[in-house]
């Protein structure tokens, strides 16, 4: 069954959202994990890939899903369709829960305090809940 964590941070922006996301990453990366980023399309996907690019911490290997080819391996992924042939992590950034989630070993979701946010996390809590998951609660407001 699939891992499930969220992160609740206390920040009320996207950007803090997607700033977090690039340190899970590169954290998860480090350790040498096979990491997919659902996004909720292209503009988010190439917001990702630019905060990627301009990590000042360490280069972490990416790729902008398309439709014609996966991702290569050893890179971390982002797109927003079904990542075929991936496994590993999945941060969904998207907002709903895709429904293809559970072929990965792990499911992050990170939240902020934007209402639109809250509610999409709010109701994969729920579905995953309902469906039996356990989820792992990592409260990082201070």
């Amino acid at each position: 069954m699939t891992k499930i964590s969220y992160y609740i941070l206390g920040d009320e922006t996207l950007d803090a959202r997607t700033r977090f996301a690039v340190k899970f990453v590169r954290q998860s990366w480090r350790k040498g994990q096979q990491i997919h980023c659902h996004v909720a399309n292209s503009k988010d996907a190439e917001l990702l890939d630019h905060m990627l690019w301009a990590d000042d911490q360490s280069f972490i290997p990416h790729a902008v899903q398309d439709n014609k080819s996966g991702t290569p391996a050893k890179t971390v992924g982002i797109g927003w369709t079904d990542p075929r042939g991936q496994f590993g992590m999945l941060i969904n950034l998207s907002g709903p829960l895709p429904q293809w989630f559970s072929h990965f070993e792990h499911l992050v979701e990170i939240v902020v305090q934007v209402p639109e946010v809250l509610a999409n996390t709010r109701a994969n809590w729920k579905q995953l809940k309902f469906n039996g998951y356990s989820i792992t609660q990592h409260d990082l407001r201070s």
